[in-house]
């Protein structure tokens, strides 16, 4: 009795799934005029005979009904002029067949392939409108270079570590140099969905998560330009750090939890201090009735050749800070990981997080060379920010970045690393 109550549930469920697809089908194909349609009564019949041909036959019994209803919608498609008429009804009717076996055997996971394949055959004009109007020939470039990173390239490197204390790994470095290129396209479709609306601020806060160095240059010289938006370019510069410090702080989480919880109180503290001066600089804006214009984005997604030295610099980074952390200590990692800085807070972050996680250093130790890292970078975006020929923004941007620069020391003293610092450091200075 048992089983005949599964085997009638899972013919309903096989006719609910017909009936889905074949209601979308329906619907569809008499709007767009396709050819060669399949209605609600030919999916409902072909999910039946797919879960009635593998209750009573199993698999060569559908294979045989597979075939059957496949000759059976060719015969129908060749009598079309156009041979791809109802291609995508024909390929939904094969899977409707398949589905309706599928609910004799997992009727959750039927019911979920059913839904997605619906939903898909239900978002035809979004799908296309994105592919031919929004969707550009160097986004889907990247897109497939993303893709095959993730998923083809990431799985096959070996899980090995190489090098002092094992400091090297293939699959971790690679799995950096794809975190670098998602975050990159993040950025970009974030502004892209954003729009020209919300101008400068907006993107200059988009773009930190790509590289706030470079958006601090780049809006420079957009005020240096059109001295009119050099306010609106200063907040969108102060704002690129709060993205750079959310970004670290991301990466943090992902590699060492532990390592997070050391630092957030100093990302969370320079980052309240950079949006606040920039929500400022945005009220003063707004006040005199600006109205800033929208950074241009590049056309490309990400770039690979950056994410590849991007992992080839923690690479190095964390090589060295591992070397000279077996011969000199933690003091070692404090020299190599602010030198990191200078040039990404992103590698430095990343070195110092893989060697906390490796256990080779403890997370209260990490939190002074993160604290050093950040402020070699600051020290860098200063000077970035005072070399532009606007005097504006060159007072508002390296204002904000001096701001930052003392939000992170006192958050670090106030939070009990210096005395952990010095107490570490008594024993070694006395003998």
């Amino acid at each position: 009795m048992e089983t005949d109550a599964e085997s009638f549930f899972a013919l309903v469920e096989a006719l609910g799934i017909g009936l889905l697809i074949g209601i979308e089908r329906e619907k569809s194909t008499h709007t767009t005029g396709e050819g060669s349609s399949a209605g609600v009564r030919t999916f409902a019949m072909a999910s039946l005979i797919g879960a009635i041909s593998m209750m009573t036959g199993g698999v060569p019994l559908l294979a045989a009904a597979v075939v059957v209803v496949g000759a059976a919608r060719i015969v129908l498609v060749a009598q079309h002029a156009d041979p791809t008429a109802g291609l995508t009804t024909s390929l939904a009717l094969f899977a409707v067949v398949l589905l309706g076996a599928l609910t004799t055997e997992t009727t959750l996971l039927a019911l979920g392939v059913a839904l997605i394949i619906a939903s898909l055959l239900a978002a035809r004009e979004v799908l296309h409108g994105f592919s031919r109007t929004i969707l550009t020939a160097a986004e889907l470039r990247d897109g497939l270079i993303l893709g095959v990173s993730a998923l083809v390239i990431l799985p096959v490197l070996p899980d090995v570590e190489y090098g002092p204390g094992g400091a090297l790994n293939p699959r971790d470095l690679f799995v950096i140099v794809v975190l670098v290129m998602l975050i990159g396209a993040a950025g970009h479709i974030s502004t892209r969905v954003v729009g020209a609306r919300l101008g400068l601020p907006v993107s200059g806060f988009l773009s930190g998560f790509v590289s706030s160095t470079a958006t601090i240059a780049a809006l420079g010289r957009r005020a240096v330009e059109k001295p009119e938006d050099a306010k609106s370019a200063a907040a969108g510069a102060t704002l690129s750090s709060v993205s750079s410090l959310v970004q670290i702080g991301i990466i943090l989480l992902a590699l060492s939890p532990a390592m997070f919880a050391a630092g957030i109180p100093l990302l969370f503290v320079t980052g309240l201090a950079a949006g606040l001066h920039g929500a400022a600089i945005i009220f003063l804006t707004l006040r005199r009735e600006a109205k800033p214009t929208v950074l241009e984005l590049p056309s490309q997604v990400f770039s690979v050749k950056g994410a590849v030295n991007f992992a080839l610099i923690v690479a190095t980074v964390m090589l060295i800070s591992a070397t000279l952390n077996d011969y000199f200590g933690n003091a070692a990692i404090l020299v190599t990981v602010t030198l990191a800085g200078l040039v990404s807070t992103n590698s430095a972050t990343v070195a110092l997080a893989s060697l906390v996680a490796a256990g080779q250093i403890a997370p209260i130790d990490g939190a002074l060379p993160l604290a050093a890292a950040l402020s070699a970078n600051t020290v860098v975006r200063i000077w970035i920010a005072m070399r532009s020929g606007e005097p504006s923004f060159r007072r508002a941007v390296s204002s904000g970045l001096v701001l930052q620069l003392a939000a992170l020391w006192v958050a670090w003293w106030l939070g009990g690393n210096a005395w952990a610092w010095i107490a570490e450091l008594s024993p070694v200075m006395s003998s």
